[in-house]
């Protein structure tokens, strides 16, 4: 089991102020696992006013003090959120305890929070305080709640979201963790509680989840529970594409392409969301033609439309929409092994959002269960011809071309003035030079420009 180090200073020095304090939470958990944790939470039975106190020469910040936690910045200068030991009233909301009571008992604390496997607590000595037995549930890969699920799930409905999440993100290899019946049972029954969460909170869990490595059984099992809160998912599940190219419902290949899309840290996010809404207009254009075969004419403009409200009520910032949007609607763009066609689409798309529509139709095409080696090495030339068009630096864009437009200005006559002419003619002998028609030298390209304006 890996040490937590991390903040060991301040633990110390409630403790030698007399306190108890222990590491608590997702970083012990994490350590169990010997997994690499993210944020460090601290508990103590010392309240924030005596918090306050043991660090009155550093700098501490009060971030939620009437809920008990401050922040204190340790010798390094690294803020940690410490949090007094508490015990919550009642959730009328279903989001945030009506009142919190300071303790100074350890396992009051801990049987306050969601699931077995967050409840654990450990000193700066390694030693672990397990009232609820959350290690063994970590050993045998189980998520289920502290004490009565309903009542957990009442207290903060998040919680359902965190329960997929975890089942999505923990575990590695072929060892998934799953949610034990009575916790599922629970999570099903009060499922509609999710309306209650804020959407930001929801999006939060629901990018979390579909990064995770076992996002699509997680998916594929609870999609009644996140159609409560992306009710466009529903329509999928079963859905019969009725398509001799497609072995499997919409929504099955749907995640498909989700479990196996290309991604990079930077775009795993948007990229997994992407792949598993790209068909979500299927359903809604769906028609049988008169050769008795499914056909979905326009789902990806439908998609865009929809996903673009998904976006909207989920309250997703506006970068990570638009991407989306744009992949789900060009997720079918037309891919050939021509130099041409590849150049007039890096000029349209850009070389990093092209790239990701190629990954995302190579996965839709993996994910119909009927994709050959043919195919497959397309993807793989078509990626690498993209490579060797960027690299060789070849022009494929206006600022690639040799000229400018105060060049194509320089060239008019004295009485016709800047606008949109002048971006028509550079489109124009771009497309020329990406044909093939014109070489990219600047002595050809004004001649040419001359040319175009003379014909104005």
């Amino acid at each position: 089991m890996n040490k937590i180090t991390l903040g060991k200073n301040l633990i110390e020095a409630l403790e030698t102020a007399g306190y108890e304090a222990y590491y608590v939470g997702g970083c012990v958990r994490d350590a169990i696992m010997g997994r690499e944790g993210g944020d460090i939470d601290i508990t103590t039975s010392a309240t924030p006013e005596e918090v306050k106190a043991v660090f009155d020469s550093r700098r501490v910040i009060e971030t939620g003090i009437k809920h008990g936690t401050v922040t204190v910045l340790d010798e390094g200068g690294v803020p940690f959120e410490i949090t007094t030991f508490r015990t919550e009233g009642t959730y009328s909301d279903n989001r945030h305890p009506d009142s919190v009571t300071f303790v100074r008992d350890l396992k009051e604390d801990l049987q306050r929070r969601d699931f077995t496997i967050n409840a654990i607590a450990m000193d700066i000595r390694g030693r672990v305080h397990d009232p609820f037995d959350g290690a063994a549930d970590i050993e045998a890969g189980v998520i289920r709640t502290v004490g009565d699920a309903d009542e957990r799930f009442g207290e903060d409905a998040l919680r359902i979201m965190r329960a997929m999440r975890f089942a999505a993100v923990l575990g590695g290899g072929g060892q998934a963790f799953v949610i034990e019946p009575a916790t599922e049972e629970a999570m099903l029954r009060n499922k509609e509680l999710l309306l209650s969460v804020s959407a930001e909170r929801i999006f939060t869990e629901f990018k979390k989840l579909v990064t995770g490595a076992h996002a699509g059984d997680v998916v594929r099992r609870y999609v009644d529970i996140l159609g409560v809160v992306i009710p466009e998912l529903l329509p999928m599940k079963g859905f019969e594409q009725r398509n001799p190219y497609h072995r499997y419902d919409v929504l099955e290949h749907c995640v498909r392409t989700m479990e196996v899309v290309k991604t990079t840290p930077e775009n795993e996010e948007y990229m997994k969301i992407a792949a598993l809404f790209h068909d979500i207009g299927k359903p809604e254009m769906f028609f049988i033609g008169n050769d008795g075969v499914g056909h979905m004419y326009g789902h990806p403009l439908k998609g865009e439309e929809m996903v673009r409200e998904i976006m909207k009520r989920l309250k997703a910032d506006r970068f990570t929409s638009d991407r989306i949007t744009l992949l789900v609607r060009y997720h079918d763009l037309l891919f050939r092994t021509d130099e041409k066609l590849l150049k007039k689409w890096l000029n349209k798309f850009g070389e990093d959002v092209l790239m990701e529509i190629l990954h995302l139709k190579h996965a839709d095409n993996i994910a119909t269960g009927n994709m050959g080696r043919e195919l497959e090495d397309m993807f793989n030339e078509v990626e690498e011809m993209i490579g060797r068009i960027v690299e060789a630096e070849e022009c494929f864009s206006l600022k690639d071309l040799a000229i400018s437009g105060a060049d194509v200005l320089k060239l008019a006559p004295a009485d016709k003035k800047e606008g949109p002419w002048v971006g028509d003619v550079l489109n124009m002998i771009l497309d020329e030079v990406i044909d093939g028609k014109l070489v990219n030298e600047r002595s050809d390209l004004l001649d040419r420009a001359e040319s175009i304006i003379d014909q104005l």
